[in-house]
């Protein structure tokens, strides 16, 4: 995939493309996307679970092509299977009540993916979701890989699938009574934001940190010098004039 799409387009798509599955499916898109039916009903994607093997542990998704095979565990044996073209294969963990944040985004990826091949006019090839670990030391491919456009835009495209416009907004109406969210330098929330954003992460059926970023994409943060914060918050220093 040569060509780049902007932020804006890929907004613009997946918005368009919830707006007719919210047509055909209303009850399935009004607090938050249900990215299962959305990939099963509308995209008409087969979704499997498999415990993966890969070496890279932060391969937890993958879009079938019907020819790569994938590394799982068979029996007790690491096994190449080869999942029939247009299947996204989640690791088993991510069934987890607690993994729901992270399942929902790495199918909602898995998805941009297929859809994202076909803007492209491309034969669909199998395709990991990689987590990226702070702790792990990378090879220089692996993070070409991981930072390709081609990742860029899934990542991108999954989110919007998943918070689109219309629903953040929803959100913060609901938690915040639609008021930008304060931020303090480029990370820092009181402990009463942190708390409406978790609230609206759960809302939405998206981790804490997914909805922090969409926030910022769609500029619905309001930002301030991380001084105003300690002067204000902390009481340190004296008042901010």
């Amino acid at each position: 995939m040569n060509s780049y799409m902007s932020r804006a387009e890929i907004d613009e798509i997946s918005e368009g493309l919830i707006k007719v599955y919210a047509e055909q499916y209303g009850n399935k898109a009004v607090q938050c996307i249900d990215i299962e039916h959305f990939i099963t009903a509308f995209l008409s994607l087969q979704i499997e679970y498999a415990a993966f093997a890969e070496n890279d542990s932060g391969r937890i998704g993958f879009l079938a092509d019907g020819e790569t095979p994938l590394l799982v565990y068979l029996a007790g044996e690491i096994t190449p299977y080869v999942y029939p073209k247009d299947t996204i294969v989640l690791d088993k963990f991510l069934l987890a009540e607690k993994e729901q944040g992270r399942r929902r985004f790495t199918m909602a990826h898995e998805a941009a993916h297929h859809i994202l091949s076909k803007m492209y006019a491309m034969s669909s090839e199998g395709r990991f979701h990689t987590e990226y670990d702070s702790e792990r030391v990378y090879s220089k491919e692996e993070l070409v890989q991981m930072f390709a456009s081609v990742e860029w835009q899934a990542d991108a495209m999954g989110a919007s699938l998943l918070m689109p416009r219309y629903l953040v907004e929803n959100a913060l109406a609901k938690f915040h009574k639609s008021a930008p969210v304060k931020v303090y330098g480029d990370t820092v929330f009181t402990t009463s934001d942190k708390t409406k954003i978790h609230s609206m992460a759960r809302y939405l059926g998206v981790s804490y940190t997914a909805l922090v970023i969409r926030l910022r994409d769609l500029n619905l943060l309001e930002y301030h010098d991380v001084t105003e914060y300690i002067a204000k918050e902390l009481h340190i220093g004296g008042a901010v004039h």
